[in-house]
């Protein structure tokens, strides 16, 4: 049997143009990919060029909040208000690359807003960022103290708010608020013998009420001054410095249960304290934010010394929370930035002194006892000016990157 075989020629050059197209092919997804690797390259460089302007933007925040502790210009022109694009700027921040600008501007006294434009140079491609912050310092070197209720914060509607979401009764003294007195939340603020006052409104929601015995109310009242308070200054007046113990944020929250501590205890950090008893005869001072957090009938205990007062002082926020658990102070609570107090269940919140804060929100359900007595002593005497001199912090109330 024959079988019959068909030879098929490819054409001439066949291969040649085969081979052509898949290398043109190749070289065409090579180039790609090169041309993808370059560009992430570039935007990781780019990347990392902005994150360091911001750092360095950061650095420049850091340098306007010294000169306006230390530098003499700065520090007058601060105070009084008179800070009219006051600038510097400085060169090689971290490397040869980094770079920033500073811009100073008065709201009023001890009232300014800081402008921050960071640089970051790689090759021919600089990359900047921009911050902007306010910042504000208490300078009202009170002998003594009338307000009960108070929130001294200034320089936008966010600040120097008085907010009660909860029933409360505030006796004496007088309550003031920098900006707006807010009761919400169906909650009913009693007050007696005192003042209501508000620089800007006093506002009522719907369901809510403002009880007023032998008390009245008024709006568009003057400012009033936070009360200045020397931390932890180089002064041997201030509170570390005056202080009986001084402890690490971990030391002293690592404190048992059924703590007394008298004097002035300062804290270098966070004073964190979670469900345990404690017992301050005297004042609790911290360098940052402090943290109660208490439930299960746990109790923290603050009395008045003879000697120095007493108080919870944070130089920035306090956070009060309370769970079937009891809060009793005599003296001052004093937050540098943000009190907020928050309770639920059956509690008991007792006050006798006074509260001042640069905002002030109350808040959680109604069970249980909340209430704030006036007493010009138990108030003024941890803030007296004999011992803050001129000295308190400078806090950053506003902080705003500019983004790209």
């Amino acid at each position: 049997m024959f079988h019959r075989v068909i030879s098929i020629k490819q054409p001439d050059g066949f291969i040649i143009i085969a081979v052509s197209l898949v290398m043109t092919a190749l070289l065409f997804l090579a180039g790609y990919m090169v041309e993808q690797s370059i560009s992430e390259s570039r935007i990781s460089k780019s990347e990392t060029s902005a994150t360091k302007a911001y750092y360095i933007a950061e650095a420049g925040v850091n340098e306007a909040i010294y000169l306006l502790k230390n530098d003499a210009a700065w520090k007058a022109g601060f105070l009084a208000g008179t800070l009219n694009n006051q600038s510097t700027a400085r060169n090689n921040v971290f490397d040869a690359n980094g770079s920033y600008s500073i811009s100073a501007t008065s709201i009023s006294d001890a009232l300014v807003d800081i402008t921050v434009t960071g640089f970051h140079s790689i090759g021919d491609q600089q990359s900047q960022r921009v911050i902007k912050t306010r910042l504000a310092r208490a300078t009202n070197p009170a002998s003594t103290w009338g307000q009960s209720f108070y929130a001294g914060g200034q320089g936008g509607q966010q600040n120097g708010n008085i907010t009660t979401e909860r029933d409360c009764t505030i006796n004496g003294g007088a309550i003031h608020a920098n900006q707006d007195f807010k009761v919400t939340s169906h909650s009913a603020l009693t007050v007696n013998d005192a003042a209501v006052n508000s620089s800007n409104n006093i506002i009522v929601n719907s369901g809510s009420e403002l009880i007023l015995n032998n008390s009245t109310q008024s709006e568009g009242e003057p400012n009033i001054g936070m009360p200045l308070v020397d931390f932890d200054s180089a002064s041997a007046t201030s509170l570390k410095n005056r202080a009986d113990q001084v402890y690490s944020a971990n030391a002293f929250s690592a404190l048992p249960t059924g703590t007394t501590l008298t004097g002035i205890t300062f804290i270098t950090g966070e004073a964190i304290w979670n469900n345990k008893n404690l017992t301050i005869n005297g004042i609790l001072a911290a360098s940052d934010d402090i943290e109660i957090d208490l439930d299960e009938g746990k109790t923290v205990t603050i009395n008045n010394d003879e000697n120095v007062g007493g108080g919870l002082m944070s130089k920035d926020d306090i956070i009060v929370e309370l769970d079937d658990a009891n809060f009793l102070l005599q003296g001052v609570i004093y937050s540098s930035k943000q009190l907020t107090i928050e309770t639920d269940d059956n509690i008991n919140f007792a006050v006798t002194g006074g509260i001042i804060s640069w905002h002030l929100l109350l808040q959680g359900e109604d069970s249980g006892a909340c209430s704030i007595t006036y007493d010009e002593v138990l108030v003024s005497t941890p803030i007296d000016p004999v011992y803050s001199g001129s000295e308190s912090p400078i806090i950053d109330i506003n902080h705003w990157e500019e983004q790209y």
